[in-house]
């Protein structure tokens, strides 16, 4: 418990550094790519800090010129840090606005490059995922979590349909990614991380849109089907729930 406290108390303070040094990072380099490289020196300092091992697979199913949508599941905030260091591309988080509103942190987010939706304003995340969009375009990969929120329980939740809607304009492939083992190191009933623990990623086969099925909606549905179930095989040692 001592060393929780203490990674705790050093992570906050890198945490306010790192988020004043990157303000300014962003506003000179308008690319995103200084910022979410500071972004992974910030993810290495707290898997570091709390002894947390990540151990990556399936990497080798992403090309080094291609851009993609990764569609990941979401069980603890460790999550970020943990496909920031196992994922090599330049990624962009699409993230909840409620979070800008953490002090200091959260003017470091506005700054950012990544994506912040209002789940609440229809008006603005659609503004948000056609943001979205154009950065795919221009280079950059995105990562969403589908399930919309953190598990209560562990288990994989039903997907949302708003991130396949962002690979049908897009028309870049989705890559379905299972995280494991965050949940025990931060679920979100827990106060502190845990230390000394491993944590999987996983990263399938890409999937793209099924164009020979009729309508937008259908198609969206489909991916959305596909790449739920591509999650759920990725779990260790369950196919299905």
């Amino acid at each position: 418990m001592i060393r929780r406290i203490l990674a705790t108390i050093v992570f906050l303070i890198a945490t306010v550094i790192l988020s004043v040094l990157s303000i300014p990072a962003a506003l000179v380099d308008r690319s995103g790519r200084l910022y979410c490289s500071m972004a992974r020196v910030w993810s290495r300092i707290f898997l570091t800090l709390f002894g947390l091992r990540v151990v990556v697979r399936g990497a080798g199913h992403l090309s080094k010129s291609e851009h993609y949508i990764f569609a990941a599941n979401h069980a603890s905030y460790t999550d970020i840090p943990a496909v920031f260091v196992a994922i090599p591309k330049d990624i962009r988080l699409v993230l909840r606005h409620t979070l800008t509103k953490i002090p200091i942190w959260g003017w470091s987010l506005w700054a950012s490059p990544f994506l912040i939706i209002d789940r609440g304003n229809a008006v603005k995340a659609k503004r948000t995922l056609n943001a979205a969009v154009t950065k795919i375009k221009a280079g950059a990969s995105v990562l969403l979590f589908p399930e919309g929120t953190r598990t209560h329980d562990g288990k994989l939740q039903a997907f949302k349909r708003g991130a396949f809607h962002l690979a049908y304009e897009s028309g870049a492939n989705v890559v379905p990614v299972h995280i494991h083992g965050t949940f025990d190191v931060h679920n979100r009933f827990e106060r502190l991380p845990r230390s000394n623990m491993t944590i999987t990623v996983t990263i399938g086969k890409p999937l793209s849109v099924d164009t020979s099925i009729d309508g937008d909606r259908n198609r969206e549905m489909d991916l959305m089907q596909r790449t739920e179930e591509a999650v759920r095989k990725l779990i260790p040692n369950v196919t299905s729930d």
